[in-house]
């Protein structure tokens, strides 16, 4: 039986799966190996990385249990975005999947969810229902009852007409 640190890293590796920087691997060959349906844990905090080990992404959740497909249902979660080492996005969500997925050779996080959402940037909130993120692209979709709300200092920015 597994104990509950070996617990919590394979449930921060399910995120972050095969996303390790360059030259890393998870601990004791192929993570689906430790992956467990029904796994849960508790206080998530996971890193996504590049293959030349840029931080992508950081996802926080409050709370995690593993699906038998190997996607990962997280409640109460966070993920921060990054670009050129800063968090340019955060983005919440009461509940939702994350999935690392193969795609031309390289893994891809996806993140997705019929559930609320907020994403915030420096200029503009954003607000709906349903949206998935790959970060492939940092590309980021929300599917119904989108609002945007532009932050007063976007507003004020010479030379742009909002």
């Amino acid at each position: 039986m597994k104990s509950v640190v070996s617990h919590l890293i394979v449930l921060s590796l399910v995120f972050a799966a095969g996303a390790e920087p360059a030259g890393k691997a998870p601990a004791g060959g192929k993570l689906d190996e430790f992956m467990e349906s029904g796994m849960e844990v508790a206080g998530v905090r996971a890193p996504y990385y590049d293959d030349e080990g840029n931080l992508k992404a950081q996802i926080y959740g409050g709370y995690a249990r593993v699906l038998d497909d190997k996607s990962v249902d997280v409640t109460n979660m966070r993920i921060d975005v990054f670009e050129n080492r800063k968090v340019f996005a955060s983005i919440f969500a009461p509940q939702c999947f994350t999935k690392v997925v193969e795609q031309d050779g390289e893994k891809i996080l996806l993140v997705y969810s019929d559930g609320d959402v907020l994403i915030d940037l420096e200029q503009m909130t954003v607000t709906g229902k349903g949206f998935r993120f790959s970060s492939a692209d940092n590309k980021f979709e929300i599917f119904h009852e989108s609002k945007v709300l532009v932050k007063a200092g976007a507003r004020e920015m010479k030379g742009v007409e909002l």
